[in-house]
């Protein structure tokens, strides 16, 4: 009984298969986070571009805003649209930078408007994160002088 147990402490056989089954979870599960991660990121970078063209709409009319959702929604073609905010606000300043209500002229007759729209989407990540929750709010603007 003693030889047998003596082989069994000793033998090596199967000590990978163990490993790898302790092993495997963590490297999965970063592996995982990873992906959402990156995921995420490219979410960013499509709604950063939404933005871009619905403040390229907005220069022709800052006040329509149906349209301007609409070059928004268009540009992102297969996100959800429910889960997007659309925002459009319109500043203006004089040539030395100082703030004027949009329709006035300014001393040097240098007015600047500038359109600016802003795109926010509630993403559901893949996993419920510690501190995180199951979503993220991603926040995109763009701001184009017309």
């Amino acid at each position: 009984m003693g030889g047998i147990l003596t082989k069994l402490v000793k033998c090596c056989r199967g000590a990978a298969a163990v490993e790898m089954a302790l092993v495997a979870p963590v490297l999965l599960a970063a592996l995982l986070g990873v992906a959402d991660f990156g995921m995420v990121v490219n979410e960013r970078i499509r709604l950063s571009s939404a933005a871009r063209a619905g403040a390229q709409k907005a220069m022709t009319d800052p006040s329509d805003t149906t349209s301007i959702r609409q070059a928004v929604e268009a540009a992102t073609e297969d996100m959800v649209s429910n889960r997007l905010a659309v925002t459009v606000s319109t500043q203006c300043s004089c040539g030395d930078g100082s703030a004027i209500v949009c329709g006035s002229t300014c001393a040097d007759g240098n007015t600047r408007n500038y359109v600016t729209v802003q795109v926010d989407e509630t993403y559901p990540t893949l996993f419920t994160y510690p501190g995180m929750g199951s979503s993220l709010t991603l926040s995109a603007n763009a701001t184009l002088r017309y």
